[in-house]
């Protein structure tokens, strides 16, 4: 018997799998509030398509009353996989404001949301602020639900 796989999961896959076929040193961005399955997909994804994936949470340091990504970190590991010819899954909370600081474009991107998490109350201002500057689930190319 074949593993279970959420319905949103199929849904990207079956939407990201040309653009992966068709094209290679691709950006793929997974974007939405925390909590919600973006990290658990990514891993999903790039298992299924056998590619990097860059949790940026793991290059996240705590600041006062903010967060700093290692930006460089992130942006030498992406353009090692594009050099390589090979896809790249970038995740985490807001990645067109990351994307920005890189100065690149995603080739495609995914926002997630789960109407079951509500997410933390102290990001809630910030992500607020994010998502009314740079509007990620209507930027999206494809928006993934997921229910568990």
């Amino acid at each position: 018997m074949p593993p279970l796989v959420l319905p949103a999961y199929a849904k990207v896959v079956q939407a990201l799998t040309p653009l992966v076929k068709e094209r290679t040193g691709i950006i793929v961005t997974i974007d939405g509030r925390d909590g919600v399955g973006k990290t658990t997909l990514g891993r999903y994804l790039a298992w299924h398509f056998n590619v990097t994936l860059i949790e940026t949470d793991l290059f996240i340091i705590p600041a006062q009353d903010h967060f700093i990504h290692l930006d460089d970190q992130i942006n030498r590991i992406i353009e090692r996989r594009i050099a390589t010819q090979l896809p790249v899954i970038v995740e985490g909370i807001s990645m067109l404001q990351l994307m920005k600081r890189l100065n690149r474009t995603p080739d495609f991107s995914i926002y997630v949301t789960n109407p079951s998490v509500l997410g933390s109350k102290l990001l809630q201002e910030r992500l607020s602020a994010y998502e009314a500057a740079f509007a990620p689930y209507a930027t999206a190319d494809i928006i993934a639900e997921i229910q568990y």
